[in-house]
């Protein structure tokens, strides 16, 4: 019988984190970045706008004339946070939802398997793709990939193992703040639940880390975004200040 050669076992001291803005790996996963320096943080909607036009009006909020500016300001920013938590940027050029509508899933899905498979050994760390619709279009598109990464999971068995090792490779993160508008996680671990998958809280955090205080790196890198921080209301503060939580995900068809 040929037997399938498995997958090795992804790096666990590096993330691959996919962040829909610049901010929001920090703002969601800054205490497990502080605690797995080398980590990447891929922004997808990191381009910047073309001309000098007027600004939307996020962006006149922040302070800004133009999107252009706006951007550059926050590329500053975003470099400044992750050098703190010792994490390397890698900005796509893809525009936000202020400055451009035309972003579906199928549009972004080629630039992140590029980035992906330039790290095959990296754990790969997601939004759940909560309530903005830049934040959605980066879940969906990861959702296509994760399924053409994960083959013949209901197949036979070698290839069922293969497939098992490659989906604890994923990982997603709960966006904040967005995570504490009501209903939204369970609306998502409900959707896996229908697509025949088991959703578990996770931590990722190694276990010889646990007792060390990452959370005060994290609010010092958090202080970079200064442009964004102040457009937050209170309450969205405390949840930055909160713990961060993370799922992991099993094959486990059900009936409907």
């Amino acid at each position: 019988m040929t037997q399938s050669l498995l997958p090795e076992p992804p790096e666990t001291s590096k993330w691959l984190v996919i962040s829909p803005h610049l901010d929001d790996a920090v703002f969601s996963c800054g205490r497990l970045l502080a605690a797995s320096p080398g980590s990447t943080v891929v922004t997808v909607f990191a381009g910047v706008p073309a001309d000098d036009g007027e600004a939307p009006p996020w962006d006149r909020a922040a302070g800004f004339a133009s999107g252009r500016a706006a951007m550059q300001a926050r590329h500053l920013e975003d470099r400044a946070a992750l050098e703190m938590l010792s994490a390397q940027p890698l900005w796509l050029p893809f525009l936000d939802r202020q400055y451009c509508e035309g972003n579906t899933p199928q549009t972004i899905v080629p630039a992140l398997r590029e980035v992906i498979e330039q790290y095959p050994g990296r754990r790969i760390l997601a939004p759940l793709g909560l309530f903005h619709s830049d934040h959605a279009l980066v879940y969906d598109a990861i959702w296509a990939m994760l399924h053409e990464a994960v083959p013949a999971l209901a197949g036979d068995v070698a290839e069922a193992d293969a497939g098992v090792r490659e989906l604890g490779r994923w990982w997603f993160y709960e966006d904040m703040p967005y995570r504490r508008l009501s209903g939204l996680v369970a609306a998502r671990v409900r959707q896996w639940r229908e697509q025949g998958y088991a959703a578990r809280r996770a931590d990722p955090m190694p276990p010889e880390m646990a007792g060390s205080d990452f959370a005060a790196v994290k609010v010092t890198a958090m202080q970079a975004y200064e442009s964004q921080l102040g457009l937050l209301d209170p309450e969205a503060l405390i949840d930055l200040n909160t713990s961060e939580s993370y799922w992991q995900l099993q094959w486990s068809p059900v009936s409907l």
